[in-house]
């Protein structure tokens, strides 16, 4: 005869059998919210929706309550349509019911999850937070929901380096009471701890605390929306800051391919475009960033479904650009993209590095994290008015940061004067970090002497706004008429183009401004 609990070990049928004898209800409700977390980890949705729909009656609220588990486990096997196809029908069947407490909060957890992963993470901040607030009672959602939606909305404050939410969320993780100490939870604290020690520029704990919730997780089985594909984004990261290169677009190239397997399409495209950074900083890759900015434009610009994560499309080349410092072409993009806070962020992060040191402001800025302080000491290194020797020292306090977090792509994403200045500081060093900090400043330097030579002069801002109509039928008379620019200007421009893309014509500057993602 089979084991009468068959979803569990035999090992724990003693437990159960003495709780029987007991006649203890709590412990066999504890146990069922248990079975249905582990099934909703594991991405077991059609098993979850059978498990939640045994404990049920055939009242009219037992049947509403089927139709929220039915969604759960829609949302549980990926299934995004029918999921919010059956909040939307079980929205609407109990405007007036009393159970529409139960349902507002079913439906905020999983539109929250929903959103997120079809590219729309502003919409699905303002689900998350809801489900959040809601009070927690019998039957609503438990702690580990609340504890888990905490670590969604920290994952969208890394996506968009906003790290007052990634802050706010590990303070609000240790208000969730853990009785029943669920391991979910422990995991969801580290999870957050990881982001939020990579947004402060703590990469080595980061990268430690990461790794091991990551090995924790998938040892349990977690997968689909369960996946640690946050901790895997810190792992990511803390590749690139290690100078890891390598290592950095081969697990994100894994995340990504492993992402498109399951139908988790917005961390696909994410992965996409962290693809494109990394491969921005490998040398003679211009051809195959090209070729993925062109890929996503057609993927994401003329697919509606795709609509909320077209402005990925526009972040992959701010990237690329940024890493050529195209401030014409960067401009551009951040025009028309005012709305999206973090590539306002990163443009203000890019054009801070070219307007007139305030040395004063400069110098009231926070050193409250490691990445405060490198970030104002490496500025301050560079103001000549402070004198040499002030800039070495402030370097000096940068780089003693650095080796103690284990950064090193910040600094080498530095100007050539802090590069050779870093090399300068090396020999009198003991310092092996430093050491091998000095060696990837030199290659660095090479590498953009080289993409000098290659590509010779950048065009502006204005030379860009010609190449623009260029690859429109127009003719030059109405574009310059367009413009506003006379003849003999609209020649000067054009010559300056032609020149600067290594063009005889019209047509072969709109050819190659499409390929190099010029426009």
């Amino acid at each position: 005869m089979g084991s009468p609990l068959p979803a569990y070990s035999s090992s724990v049928h003693k437990i159960i059998e003495n709780a029987i004898e007991k006649k203890d209800l709590d412990f066999f409700y504890r146990l069922y919210l248990t079975r249905m977390a582990e099934l909703s980890l594991t991405g077991q949705g059609k098993e979850f929706t059978e498990f939640a729909k045994s404990s049920l009656d055939q009242s009219q609220n037992s049947l509403f309550m089927a139709k929220g588990f039915e969604a759960i486990g829609s949302l549980i096997d990926l299934n995004f349509t029918k999921c919010i196809n059956l909040l939307d029908e079980l929205e609407e069947s109990t405007r007036e019911d009393e159970i529409k407490v139960w349902v507002d909060q079913i439906s905020n957890l999983c539109r929250a999850y929903v959103n997120f992963h079809n590219g729309n993470y502003q919409l699905s901040l303002k689900h998350a937070e809801v489900a959040i607030a809601s009070p927690m009672k019998s039957g609503t959602l438990d702690p580990m929901d609340k504890g888990r939606l905490i670590r969604l909305v920290a994952c969208i404050g890394l996506v968009t380096s906003d790290i007052k939410l990634i802050d706010k969320c590990a303070e609000d993780i240790l208000t969730i009471v853990n009785p029943d100490n669920l391991a979910v939870l422990d995991q969801a604290k580290s999870a957050i701890k990881s982001m939020q020690l990579l947004a402060h520029g703590e990469y080595r704990r980061a990268f430690e605390l990461a790794k091991t919730t990551i090995a924790i997780e998938q040892a349990s089985g977690r997968v689909g929306i369960a996946d640690p594909f946050d901790c895997r984004f810190v792992l990511i990261r803390c590749f690139y800051e290690f100078s890891m290169i390598d290592e950095a677009l081969d697990e994100i190239i894994k995340l990504k391919n492993e992402a498109r397997q399951n139908n988790l399409t917005f961390i696909a495209y994410l992965c996409e475009v962290g693809e494109i950074r990394i491969l921005s900083r490998i040398p003679n890759s211009q051809d195959r960033i090209s070729n993925e900015i062109n890929r996503l434009k057609n993927e994401l610009l003329f697919n509606p479904d795709l609509k909320a994560m077209t402005w990925l499309v526009d972040l992959a080349e701010f990237f690329a650009k940024n890493h050529f410092n195209d401030l014409g072409r960067l401009n551009n993009i951040l025009d028309r993209n005012s709305e999206i806070k973090y590539l306002q962020h990163q443009g203000k992060s890019v054009f801070r590095k070219f307007k007139p040191d305030d040395v004063s402001e400069t110098k009231k800025l926070a050193e409250g994290t490691a990445h405060e302080i490198i970030r104002k000491n490496l500025h301050l290194s560079k103001v000549k008015t402070e004198g040499v020797k002030n800039q070495r020292e402030y370097l000096k306090i940068a780089l003693a940061k650095g080796e103690q977090v284990g950064a090193l792509e910040i600094f080498l994403r530095q100007d050539n004067l802090t590069l050779e200045a870093i090399i300068n500081l090396s020999p009198a060093s003991n310092s092996i970090w430093l050491e091998s900090l000095s060696r990837l400043a030199i290659e660095r330097i090479k590498e953009r002497n080289q993409f000098v030579k290659d590509s010779g002069e950048q065009l502006t801002s204005r030379e860009i706004e010609v190449l623009n109509y260029l690859v429109s039928e127009n003719s030059i008379s109405s574009i310059g008429q367009t413009l506003h620019i006379s003849k003999n200007t609209m020649k000067t421009h054009l010559r300056n183009i032609y020149r600067k893309l290594g063009v005889n014509g019209r047509h072969e500057a709109a050819k190659k401004a499409k390929e190099y993602f010029i426009v």
